[in-house]
């Protein structure tokens, strides 16, 4: 199996939720906008889980602060995501907090593209445990979501 690169693999998170942000943000279109709002959700809250919980903790040892300043963003989003995900698409406040949690995600990307990347891979942390780390958190957290949503299914 090839080693998966943590930075590439971010970078491809990013680039989809930029996709489904313009997306959303950009149409008018109901339908279209509840997709990309669910599909935004699913997205942000599987890279945050990842980030908070396999990248942030090792490259923590580059820039304390900057990591620190990372984290605290995702608080803020995550308090959004949660928010979000209790709403209905068609409540009245639900467009406005999807854009804030928008606008924050959205330059958070940039943030991490800008300021950690470059400087994480000019180091000699050793990407290539943090991907496999990243690998294994992933599809144990895919597997945990289909689990959870076949209960689901079955309760109905």
């Amino acid at each position: 199996m090839d080693n998966v690169d943590p930075i590439q693999a971010l970078t491809r998170d990013h680039d989809m939720v930029r996709k489904l942000a313009d997306t959303y943000l950009n149409s008018s279109d109901m339908d279209v906008k509840k997709q990309s709002a669910i599909q935004l959700l699913q997205a942000i809250h599987t890279h945050s889980r990842l980030e908070e919980s396999i990248f942030y903790p090792n490259v923590r040892c580059l820039d304390d602060n900057l990591v620190r300043h990372f984290e605290q963003d995702h608080l803020k989003v995550d308090d959004l995501l949660a928010t979000l995900q209790g709403m209905q698409p068609d409540e009245p406040r639900t467009e406005a907090l999807m854009r804030e949690m928008l606008n924050a995600v959205l330059s958070h990307i940039d943030e991490e593209e800008q300021q950690l990347f470059p400087r994480l891979q000019r180091s000699n942390v050793d990407m290539s445990d943090i991907g496999l780390q990243m690998q294994s958190f992933e599809a144990n957290l895919i597997h945990m979501q289909a689990q959870a949503s076949d209960q689901g299914t079955r309760r109905r």
